[in-house]
């Protein structure tokens, strides 16, 4: 008998809680808007979609350490991403320039070093900003740093 008394009390302990909870959570939480007023409130702007442009097709000689000979090849490729679809047309322009400061990027490098997360991250970072950089300079490409991220879509080191 005593355990019955026990799960009954349980039982109706549960039940206020519960029935505390739901008053406290009506007062506290907010509530839909009125009606009417929904149809007020202009919709939200639809996601810009995001564009990619990309280098590809980079082969360059690095050495496999630092002071050492050029006996390793690094093929690499990049993806910048967008929202404007005028970046991918002054990009497409100007990627001869882009191509080229980022194989004098590249050669700078050597095979050791690229096995850090953290070299790829700066490598990733200075493509992003020679892609910026060259469009803002030869371009004149207004608003500044049209790209938002790099990507490395390519990175193999052949000894």
């Amino acid at each position: 008998m005593a355990g019955f008394l026990k799960t009954a009390l349980l039982i109706v302990v549960a039940a206020v809680a519960g029935a505390g909870a739901t008053i406290g959570a009506q007062a506290f939480l907010p509530h839909a808007t009125p009606a009417g007023t929904a149809d007020k409130l202009p919709p939200p702007p639809p996601p810009k979609p995001v564009l990619f442009a990309d280098v590809s097709d980079i082969t360059v000689s690095i050495p496999p350490d630092v002071g050492a000979p050029a006996t390793s090849y690094l093929q690499f490729a990049v993806q910048f991403s967008t929202t404007d679809p005028n970046a991918l047309t002054a990009f497409a322009q100007l990627q001869p320039i882009i191509k080229a400061d980022i194989i004098n990027l590249l050669m700078n490098e050597n095979s050791h070093s690229l096995q850090d997360p953290a070299t790829r991250a700066d490598l990733l970072q200075s493509c992003l900003s020679i892609s910026n950089n060259v469009l803002s300079q030869k371009a004149d490409y207004t608003p500044a740093n049209p790209f938002s991220a790099a990507y490395i879509t390519n990175l193999v080191v052949q000894d």
